[in-house]
């Protein structure tokens, strides 16, 4: 990093660590003040004539810089800690900031991230969801992201347990950028059973934080790290959340950041619909069954990126199928279904209903999950 844009990240953390200020007046300092040397001599006149900064506030920027050499001492051994980690700042007047989020209110002005950023960003999608997802939307979420990343679309989770984690590992699976937003520090992994996932994050995309390093994953970071995610993406699909999930909070602003919100119809009786389902009910998001729900809305935006070659894959194919294999598929969906229901729906044996649902497995129409339960891929 050159000398000048390393004093220059100095300064922005300065501006962090001031007591009062949050991002949306550090911004207001950063368009005020041409340079950070013009910054550290000014006076309490000059501060209180930019909007939004009161007396009290200009005495706590005031005292920030009078202690400056402290901070700066601080931030020197954040650096030097982010060297040893391959972690990279990167601040709001950089090229490499992520050019989305530069347009929601409260933008974070410093990140912290290990990987790399590519300036296809700004045509990301993040897909988010409840931790306890049904076999349906473990179903929707992979068929969707490895859709969606085949398309060159970079995509965003929150590498979480649940949804987030099967977006990434399908994301990795594939070799497709993709990139995870902490609520803790760049070099803190949570969930730790995701350590591995961490490492494959790294080398398909990057792993972002706002976070200082370190930083624990405090449950009020959650929040913060939500508007990240759907501020990083021109749209946000939730696979499926929970009246109260997480989930639904980051569709909420995302629909504050004027971003697109999409969501999957579910099961009027399941938990883990209720959130996705209220958001369709209230025209919060746009309900959809396949990608071209959602290519279709974001054509303008997402145009550039698009594979010109990329053909969806066909939700039902029936072709070749013989007399049973059919039988069996038409009873089938995207919900399990037990051998046992399978047999009574078909009228076949339990033995011809194994041997055609393993030739429908083969066929990738079919698969099987835990308790005998099977159900359409």
């Amino acid at each position: 990093m050159e000398l000048a844009s390393f004093e220059f990240l100095k300064y922005i953390y300065l501006l962090t660590q001031v007591n009062k200020l949050g991002n949306v007046k550090i911004r207001k300092l950063m368009n005020h003040f041409s340079s950070p040397e013009n910054f550290y001599n000014c006076k309490i006149n000059d501060l209180k004539r930019i909007n939004g900064i009161d007396e009290s506030i200009s005495l706590e920027i005031l005292s920030g810089i009078k202690n400056k050499e402290k901070y700066f001492r601080e931030f020197d051994e954040i650096f030097s800690r982010a060297e040893r980690s391959e972690i990279k700042l990167v601040c709001i007047s950089d090229k490499d900031y992520p050019e989305n989020l530069k347009r929601i209110f409260d933008t974070p002005v410093l990140l912290y991230y290990k990987g790399k950023l590519s300036e296809t960003d700004k045509y990301s999608l993040s897909i988010v969801g409840t931790r306890n997802p049904t076999e349906y939307g473990k179903y929707n979420c992979e068929k969707f992201t490895d859709e969606l990343s085949g398309l060159n679309i970079p995509i965003v989770s929150g590498f979480a347990r649940g949804i987030d984690t099967i977006v990434h590992k399908t994301c990795i699976k594939n070799k497709r950028l993709n990139y995870a937003v902490f609520g803790c520090g760049a070099d803190v992994i949570y969930p730790y059973e995701n350590k591995r996932l961490y490492s494959e994050v790294i080398e398909c995309g990057a792993v972002i934080s706002e976070f200082p390093l370190g930083a624990k994953p405090d449950k009020v970071n959650f929040p913060r790290r939500n508007r990240i995610i759907s501020g990083i993406s021109v749209g946000t699909i939730v696979v499926e959340s929970g009246i109260k999930g997480g989930a639904l909070l980051t569709a909420e602003i995302a629909v504050d950041q004027d971003r697109e919100v999409f969501a999957f119809p579910g099961n009027i009786s399941s938990k883990q619909s209720e959130g996705t389902n209220e958001l369709i009910k209230r025209g919060q998001a746009k309900l959809i069954t396949n990608i071209d729900d959602i290519l279709n809305e974001l054509e303008v935006k997402l145009k550039p990126i698009l594979k010109k070659d990329y053909t969806a894959k066909t939700d039902v194919l029936t072709l070749n199928l013989s007399e049973s294999e059919n039988k069996i598929y038409s009873v089938l969906d995207y919900d399990p279904v037990h051998i046992d229901t399978i047999n009574e729906l078909t009228d076949l044996t339990i033995s011809d209903c194994l041997v055609n649902l393993l030739t429908l497995e083969f066929k990738s129409l079919v698969r099987q999950v835990p308790g005998k339960y099977f159900m359409r891929y």
